[in-house]
């Protein structure tokens, strides 16, 4: 490009950036990996997944929400491993759990709250390694199984409203959690699993050195970052798996030391870049010799530091 082009990349760098994201064609669906998902958005890597957001790796699940590596489930929201799940809030690692709120690792339990590795259980609050309970009272297989019968034998109205009511009661005499933390060290947040040295991150598994992070996984040292996966050294980024060393991505994966990234995928070295596929080098979407690109991103840099925008 001519002198005076750079220049102008250098002093409108902002306003050349937007006006290429404006004039370009953007994803009316932001699936990535995805197979028979074609009403679903913002999936990663699913297969079977019908009217599912901000997923990954479900399989044959449907009416999931901010869930992950579930598997013939419906009605989630922000579960994770779940399998044979149907209307459940916060549960992770659940087999045949319906209905249920804050539980891990139970199985074959039904509207339950805050229950930990349990099992056969029903209408319960606050369990930890129990079976065969019902509303919080203990039976044996026998009675619970005939208890459970006659239960199911009434309405699904008659079961929400008498559970709610019972349920409401047990938590006024139970202890609540404060905090939802497993395996976590020198850190502060929610729902905080296998985490270490991590402050204000919420919704986050096998996370180490990072800040203000919400709904990731399998991220270090990052900061300032929202549904990013197997990814390090990244900054005010949304929506991307796979990347290392970049900053101001949205929905890109595989991309490595780049900035100001959107809808990018397997690229290096590349600053202010849409839509770029296998490209090393570039800035806003025109390619450039090594020693160019180096000289002219140091520029652009500084130009935005001056203006307080980087």
């Amino acid at each position: 490009m001519g002198k005076i082009q750079t220049q102008q990349i250098i002093e409108n760098f902002k306003e050349l950036y937007g006006d290429l994201i404006n004039r370009s064609p953007h994803l009316a669906v932001h699936n990535f990996r995805c197979e028979n998902s074609d009403f679903s958005d913002q999936l990663n890597d699913s297969q079977n997944a019908y009217i599912c957001f901000n997923g990954y790796e479900l399989q044959d699940c449907y009416y999931n929400f901010d869930s992950r590596w579930n598997k013939d489930s419906g009605d989630l929201t922000f579960s994770n491993k779940c399998q044979l799940c149907y209307s459940c809030i916060d549960c992770d690692e659940c087999y045949n759990c319906n209905f249920c709120q804050d539980c891990e690792r139970c199985y074959d339990c039904s509207y339950c709250y805050d229950c930990f590795a349990s099992k056969d259980c029903f209408g319960c609050f606050g369990l930890r390694r129990a079976q065969y309970q019902i509303f919080n009272v203990q039976y044996s297989k026998d009675e619970y199984e005939k208890k459970l019968k006659d239960i199911k034998g009434y309405s699904r109205e008659r079961i929400s409203t008498e559970v709610k009511k019972i349920l409401d009661r047990l938590s006024l005499k139970h202890p609540r959690v404060a905090v939802k933390k497993r395996n976590t060290v020198k850190s502060v947040g929610n729902y905080m699993f296998d985490a270490k040295s991590c402050q204000q991150c919420f919704k986050v598994h096998d996370m180490e050195d990072c800040n203000y992070v919400y709904e990731s996984r399998g991220l270090k040292d990052s900061s300032d970052v929202s549904m990013i996966f197997k990814s390090q050294l990244m900054y005010e980024a949304i929506e991307a798996t796979d990347n290392y060393n970049c900053n101001f991505l949205f929905w890109s994966a595989n991309c490595k030391d780049s900035e100001y990234m959107m809808y990018c995928f397997n690229s290096s070295n590349c600053f202010g870049g849409f839509n770029l596929k296998h490209k090393k080098f570039h800035i806003l979407n025109e390619e450039y010799k090594e020693a160019e690109y180096f000289e002219l991103v140091a520029k652009i840099k500084e130009n935005l530091r001056k203006d307080g925008d980087y």
